[in-house]
């Protein structure tokens, strides 16, 4: 078969991870780049890609097999809805819609156009939390009891972006919610958050918190808890611990090295990694060709569109909980 022709809608910082990566691959081209806002990238630009300000000149391709967006998440579902005019294959960056009836709206179209719709929940990908999952499956730990998700940013975004991203449990919480789903098997019935602002005045002015916990209950039995915060000054703190009835799980955080040094005042070890690029680096492009292998139509699991529901309803479900102080069904 010949190489799979890609699109990509937007050009942010994730929009250049998932660039590079299809250059890196044998299997793609990287035909069109549309971002209304960012200048033209001249490493792109040599490299022989088109670049575009205009939407409608991806429109206008004829040889697009899948189109990536990246885009700010209030554009998603327009341009998913104005894609499925061009191929049936689009990727889709988290949040999949900003609200219940814009992802309703998505999950019809689906239906009705058969499209291969996959949304943007690296963490899936991740080799330990596949891993984990594989010894989940194998039941090697028994009746799962509890899982605890550990997930610290180095440092916050700048205010600008917080304002627009839907708030932490629509862009940070978002890939947590999914990891309890895609981990358990199971989705959340009720949660309760509790949360704050600890880390600077200007995320509350933006009507948002930057320390959060979420106490979730899944429809399966299971507990579930997340605990966030948007600095973490030793480094970016992922971690996930599942406790079963013949056992217990545990991914610890990847590290900037290996190794450690002990003297009589201890041990001394090295900081986790401090940027999320670096941490999933590896996820990042299992899942680029994750989507590429199903437009060749290998049969492939990935997350859809009733995952991207999912997570936004408990997004929002955490946002109530947390203005109201009381727990939300999901």
């Amino acid at each position: 078969m010949n190489k799979i022709n890609l699109a990509i809608l937007g050009l942010g910082r994730i929009g250049k991870v998932h660039a590079e990566n299809i250059i890196s691959l044998n299997e793609c081209n990287l035909k069109i780049i549309i971002d209304p806002v960012s200048d033209f990238d001249n490493n792109f630009t040599d490299l022989g890609i088109k670049q575009s300000k205009h939407f409608d000149d991806l429109l206008n391709e004829n040889d697009i097999d899948g189109v990536i967006i990246c885009s700010p998440s209030k554009y998603h579902v327009s341009q998913i809805k104005s894609l499925s005019e061009l191929t049936k294959n689009i990727f889709c960056e988290k949040p999949l819609g900003l609200s219940i009836e814009e992802i309703l709206d998505v999950k019809s179209l689906v239906t009705k156009k058969s499209l291969n719709l996959h949304i943007g929940f690296n963490r899936r990908y991740d080799p330990d939390f596949s891993e984990l999952k594989r010894h989940i499956l194998n039941n090697e730990i028994g009746d799962l009891h509890m899982i605890k998700i550990t997930s610290r940013d180095p440092a916050p975004p700048p205010i600008s972006y917080i304002k627009k991203s839907g708030g932490i449990f629509l862009d940070m919480t978002i890939h947590d919610f999914d990891m309890v789903k895609y981990l358990s098997g199971s989705e959340i019935a009720e949660l309760y958050v509790k949360g704050g602002c600890f880390v600077d005045p200007e995320i509350e002015k933006a009507n948002d918190v930057d320390t959060a916990i979420i106490n979730m209950s899944l429809k399966n039995g299971v507990l579930a808890t997340i605990n966030n915060s948007r600095q973490a000054v030793y480094g970016y703190d992922q971690r996930i611990e599942v406790l079963g009835s013949k056992g217990v799980l545990k991914v610890e955080n990847k590290l900037l090295n290996k190794v450690v040094k002990g003297t009589k005042e201890g041990f001394i070890s090295s900081n986790p990694q401090n940027f999320f690029i670096d941490r999933y680096e590896q996820s990042y492009k299992k899942e680029l060709l994750n989507f590429v292998q199903s437009i060749k139509g290998d049969i492939v699991d990935y997350a859809d569109a009733d995952d991207g529901l999912h997570a936004l309803k408990a997004g929002l479900a955490a946002n109530n909980s947390l203005l109201n102080n009381t727990p939300f069904l999901v």
